[in-house]
């Protein structure tokens, strides 16, 4: 008995070893751990960085620097694509709507290692509570007339 017990713990501590060798887990940002800011709602909703700048600083850019490294995270045969404008904060990380074609609340974060991840802001769902895309779930984008309210109104 005393063995089989020594062997479990042997086991367990091996696969524990293991699982920390494997390929580098992707961890939620610390700016997304307590639900998303209205700022980053705004970002992933409309495409507008404006409000999550004055939240977390940084500079405003065009997403096209961005769009060739996140292109196997958007359904390209759908004609996905970037929202125009993007936000890199001053510690170095990228965040970009993905242009509401397909889905309504759904951005680009790129971590201060270079890890890219589609992330759902969580506002369809209601919770709020960002987490990482595995899988693109089409809920029908945004209707043209409130992409165009957000233009009119600079949202």
């Amino acid at each position: 008995m005393k063995k089989s017990l020594s062997f479990l713990i042997l086991a367990m501590v091996l696969a524990l070893v293991l699982s920390s060798c494997g390929k580098k887990e992707m961890m939620m940002p610390m700016t997304m751990m307590d639900g998303a800011s209205n700022a980053l709602v705004t970002l992933a909703t409309t495409g507008n960085p404006k409000p999550l700048q004055a939240e977390l600083g940084g500079e405003i850019v065009e997403s096209t620097m961005l769009m060739a490294e996140a292109g196997d995270l958007l359904n390209l045969e759908k004609d996905e694509h970037l929202a125009p404008k993007a936000l890199i904060t001053p510690d170095g990380e990228v965040y970009a709507m993905v242009a509401p074609t397909i889905t309504k609340d759904n951005f680009i974060f790129k971590d201060t290692e270079g890890n890219l991840m589609r992330m759902d802001v969580g506002s369809n769902e209601g919770h709020f509570m960002p987490f990482v895309v595995n899988e693109i779930m089409e809920d029908g984008g945004t209707p043209w007339y409130k992409e165009f309210w957000y233009w009119l109104t600079g949202k």
